[in-house]
């Protein structure tokens, strides 16, 4: 697996997402753990309402400012954790939108981003998940239905 995350973890990341977005605006977090040649393995997250309050009462997309990402990993630092992907809703789909592909929140290499469609309020299982792998240059590995819930290992 791509990822692996206690069940426990996966239900309260997508019920903090369906009650951050309240079915009407897109919601995200940064899924934090480690990572090594052995996968990635997520012990927390941090809800972008956290790290974003101002830009999350703005916006019904995802958005950041310099300031806000910085939170971000001033609290990874704190922590001793690392992001190992982060994790959006959108109204419909798991496809990227063009914004998503050509802005990662993480632009590095090997980074992952999954996408929850209907705003994470009808119970999502990995299987309804789109599991995106950032290839550097533009360029995205997108993983739907089985191979998505192939690359998530709840446990």
């Amino acid at each position: 697996p791509l990822l692996e995350m206690p069940r426990s973890l996966y239900g309260a990341l997508i019920t903090d997402l369906s009650k951050s977005g309240r079915g009407v605006k897109e919601s995200g977090a940064f899924l934090l753990g480690h990572a090594d040649n052995q996968g990635r393995r997520v012990s927390s997250f941090l809800m972008y309402d956290v790290v974003a309050p101002e830009s999350s009462r703005k916006h019904a997309y995802v958005a950041f400012t310099a300031e806000e990402m910085s939170r971000a990993w001033e609290y990874c630092y704190k922590t001793g954790l690392q992001v190992v992907a982060d994790v959006h809703t959108h109204p419909m789909g798991p496809g990227q939108s063009a914004s998503d592909k050509a802005h990662p929140i993480v632009s590095v290499p090997g980074h992952v981003a999954l996408i929850v469609p209907f705003f994470a309020m009808r119970d999502p299982q990995p299987v309804n998940i789109g599991v995106h792998v950032f290839e550097g240059a533009g360029r995205w590995r997108s993983m739907f239905r089985q191979a998505a819930h192939d690359a998530i290992l709840l446990r």
